[in-house]
């Protein structure tokens, strides 16, 4: 997968919210090597990440993409600024509403995902299978 193993990193814009379809633009820049399915799941999985750090944590630190060496999977990780708050599923009082799915969307389309923390910045991190 040659260039893409290295670890890229896209950086946000400050007070506004994040330009979604940029972000995909810079991922398929990045994973010209892996094929159209393992691209889209890592868009649509991307954007549930960025979106939820949006939207639930005071916005998004840094995005980074790789393809680690040795291991057939991309990684994606998402860093923001509030550790404490821990990513969790939330059951759905109704099931119609077109928010809160998130989770459920990066628990379906990973191989794997967890979170890590330091001083001051959780990372959502998941990887997805490339075939």
């Amino acid at each position: 997968m040659g260039i893409t193993r290295t670890r890229q990193a896209y950086e946000f814009p400050t007070g506004i919210a994040p330009p979604l379809g940029e972000v995909r633009a810079w991922l398929r820049e990045r994973l010209t090597e892996v094929g159209r399915d393992a691209i889209a799941d890592t868009e649509l999985l991307t954007t549930e990440l960025v979106t939820n750090a949006h939207e639930h944590a005071d916005g998004v630190a840094e995005l980074r993409v790789s393809v680690p060496s040795g291991r057939d999977v991309i990684r994606v990780e998402v860093d923001d600024h509030r550790p404490r708050l821990r990513p969790h599923r939330v059951a759905k009082a109704d099931p119609t509403s077109p928010r809160g799915r998130g989770l459920a969307l990066i628990e379906a389309i990973s191989a794997q995902w967890g979170v890590t923390t330091s001083r001051g910045i959780k990372t959502v991190w998941a990887e997805i299978a490339v075939p």
